[in-house]
């Protein structure tokens, strides 16, 4: 996992060949804000999910993980607190869902990372993770969650 701001990015794409695509996304996305939705950035292998919600009390949340994709989770406005666990630490996962390459599992422990505007966590298959969750009360989010393919 990893924890930072959008201007230290350009850090981070050497780690996947597509993560200069999801990156750039982010950058054009202030520029030009885009409705909720799916946004294809490169077909099935790099695409975005754009949310807005109000975030929840953590007992709320439920912890995921995935097995196709990395997720890079950003915060254009609000503040969320999102759980991180490994995943051989968690516990009876739902099972595999490969339609929407996710396993979700039991409420438990983890460490609570809270990310606010211009953040993100670049998160693997194997970082457990709890997002949407309230950070000292309610806060309305505006999200991009970027979908890189393994």
């Amino acid at each position: 996992m990893v924890i930072d701001s959008l201007e230290n990015a350009k850090i981070y794409e050497a780690l996947h060949a597509n993560f200069n695509k999801a990156f750039q996304f982010i950058r054009e996305f202030h520029q030009n804000e885009k409705e909720d939705g799916r946004y294809d950035i490169d077909g099935n292998q790099v695409y975005a999910l754009v949310q807005s919600y109000t975030t929840v009390p953590p007992d709320q949340c439920k912890w995921e993980t995935h097995d196709e994709y990395i997720d890079i989770q950003y915060i254009v406005r609000g503040k969320e607190v999102i759980g991180y666990a490994p995943r051989k630490a968690l516990m009876s996962g739902t099972g595999y869902n490969s339609e929407k390459d996710i396993t979700f599992y039991e409420n438990q422990p983890g460490m609570d990372i809270c990310l606010t505007d211009g953040m993100y966590a670049i998160l693997y298959p194997w970082d457990g993770h709890k997002p949407k969750c309230m950070h000292g009360g309610q806060s309305a989010v505006k999200k991009i969650v970027v979908k890189v393919k393994i």
